[in-house]
Order: C-alpha cells, then sequence, then structure tokens
C-alpha cells in the first residue's frame, strides 16, 4: 500500500497554491505579461493552474473514496463524498458572492460538481471513468457546438458557466485515472504511463482544436469557453506536472523550497489568499508597475506560506470529510 501521505503529491499541490497566488496577484495589476493572466483565447501559464488543482482532487478523490469503500461499504462511501462535494460547492458560492452567472464559477463549484457527476463512477474501473469522462466532454461540447449556449458562455461567464462541470470532470477523471497508474507500479511502469498520457492528451488537445475540413470548424481554445481542446491539452500538462515532480520527489529524493507546507493544506490556503488578493484589490491601484506587483506577490505569498507552516508543525491537516 502507499503511505497516506506522498511528498511528490504535496508538492505539487504546493506548487498549485504557488501558482495560484502568483496568477492572482499579478492578474490585479495592468501591463503584466500575456502569460500570467487568462484571455478568451489562447492557453497562457495562468490557464494551466485550475485544471492542475482540479486533476489533483481526482487523484486524492480515487484514493480517498476506495479506502472507505474498503472500511465502511460503497453506500457510506458515497455519502461521505456526497456531502463533500455539496460543501465545496457552498464554499463556491461565497467564494464567487452569489453571482450565478459569473464568479461563482471559479475553481471550487467547478471541483464541487465535477465530484458529484463523477461519484456514481468513482468506484469503476479505470476504462470506465476514462469513457464516462469523455462522454461528459462530448456532452458539453455537442451542448456549445449545436445550441446557442458557447456564444453566451464566451460572452457572458468564465470556465464554461453553468454546464462548465460537464469538460471539467474530464480532467477530474483523469486526475482518478492517474492515481491507478501511480498505485503500487515500479518506476519504469509509473513513467511510462505517466508520459503516454501526457504526450497522448496534449496531442489531441491541440488536434481536437484546428478545423477538419468538411467536418469542423475550429474550436475555441480557453478556459472561458471549456471546449474540448483545453481540457485534453490541460490534462496532458498536468500529467507531465505530476510527472516531474514524481521524478523530484521519489526517485531523486529532493523537495523544492516552499512547496510541502503550502501542499499539506490547500484549502485553507486557497481561502487566505483569496481574502489577501480581494483586500489588495480594493487598497492597491491597478496602475502600479511590474515590482510593485511583485512585491505584493511575495507578501502574499510570504503569508499563505507562514500560514501553512505553522499548520505543518502543529501536525493539523484541515480538510472537509
Amino acid at each position: 500500500m502507499q503511505s497516506q501521505r506522498l511528498a511528490y503529491l504535496d508538492q505539487v499541490r504546493g506548487y498549485a497554491i504557488f501558482g495560484m497566488i502568483l496568477v492572482n496577484v499579478l492578474g490585479l495589476f495592468n501591463g503584466i505579461p500575456w502569460m500570467f493572466t487568462h484571455h478568451h483565447e489562447g492557453f497562457s501559464y495562468a490557464d494551466h493552474i485550475a485544471p492542475l488543482f482540479v486533476f489533483i482532487v481526482g487523484m486524492g478523490f480515487r484514493g480517498s473514496f476506495q479506502k472507505t469503500v474498503g472500511f465502511n461499504g460503497l453506500t457510506q462511501a458515497r455519502k461521505r463524498a456526497a456531502r463533500r462535494y455539496l460543501i465545496i460547492c457552498g464554499l463556491g458560492l461565497l467564494y464567487g458572492g452569489f453571482n450565478l452567472m459569473v464568479s461563482i464559477w471559479d475553481a471550487l463549484m467547478d471541483i464541487g460538481i465535477s465530484g458529484i457527476l463523477a461519484l456514481p463512477f468513482m468506484h469503476r474501473s479505470t476504462a470506465v471513468r476514462i469513457a464516462a469522462g469523455c462522454g461528459f466532454l462530448a456532452l458539453y461540447q455537442a451542448l456549445f457546438s449545436l445550441t446557442g449556449y458557447g456564444e453566451w458562455v464566451v460572452d457572458n461567464s468564465i470556465n464554461g458557466g453553468p454546464l462548465g462541470p460537464l469538460s471539467w470532470v474530464f480532467i477530474l477523471f483523469l486526475g482518478s485515472a492517474a492515481d491507478d497508474w501511480t498505485r503500487n507500479r515500479s518506476r519504469n511502469a509509473i513513467t511510462t504511463r505517466l508520459f503516454t498520457a501526457a504526450i497522448t492528451l496534449s496531442l489531441a488537445g491541440w488536434l481536437v482544436r484546428v478545423g477538419w475540413p468538411g467536418l469542423k470548424p475550429v474550436w475555441h481554445f480557453s478556459p472561458y469557453a471549456m471546449t474540448a481542446p483545453y481540457p485534453l491539452y490541460a490534462a496532458g500538462l498536468s500529467f507531465f506536472c505530476i510527472l516531474i515532480f514524481y521524478w523530484i520527489c521519489e526517485v531523486w529524493g529532493a523537495q523544492l523550497p516552499l512547496l510541502t507546507p503550502m501542499g499539506k493544506n490547500p484549502l485553507v490556503l486557497y481561502l487566505l489568499q483569496a481574502i489577501l488578493v480581494l483586500v489588495a484589490e480594493l487598497l492597491i491601484p491597478d496602475s502600479l508597475g511590474i515590482l510593485p506587483a511583485v512585491g505584493l506577490f511575495m507578501t502574499v505569498l510570504g503569508i499563505c506560506y507562514g500560514a501553512g507552516r505553522y499548520l505543518e508543525i502543529k501536525g493539523r491537516i484541515i480538510k472537509i470529510g
């Protein structure tokens, strides 16, 4: 059996928190480089952070769900998971200020609804879960392309809007597959599976983006639309990220500074940075240059790291369920 906490997963969670703070803080200011902000078309550094969160949630969901099934049975495992993801949906409502058109469709709400959508399949085989994810993604793409929903959501909402979880759950299912492929296997087997998935999905994202003469036009490629190219490519990058941290921590025996304390309590730090960013947005003008922006990022990062380190020293892991 794997240990309950794996060093590389705490590291990659911490990296996701680091990246989230970076793009959220820099995004408050004008004149920030393209790669650190979100766009209606294209894939920037900022656009890979939220999918990585959802992917990691999928990994943790699969492992914890199977463990609960083993101890308490399938019915209790489903009840516990449903409660957890409903609470996350509630936090998403609060985080988004109950703005049902735009703001609530951030990572928390997408994780909460995706978790509920994935719940009936989480005890099934890897192949069934991947097939379910592809089915949800195909349904979202059809609704986007064949109805007026696509035009509306790109102009009016974020992350695919109310139907976006149909697309986000694909990433969560791929994360659950990654948990299967890294559990009780050799280094070579893990590396091969993660690398193959990363290459395949990344290439698939670009392939489905382009126009196919006589079959389909060019599809949108951004988190605003959440059409198939984005979750495919983002899932591929998430596999790459997991592979990189697996090698750093489990093969080379190293760890990157700052990340582990932040990775052990990601929900707490997610909410803490949201409060800090909101205060900064209210108090600091967006016309300041790059140096003040970097200074604010370092300040918020320092506060979040300090909170994470304090909880680590106290041995506290705060999570739902």
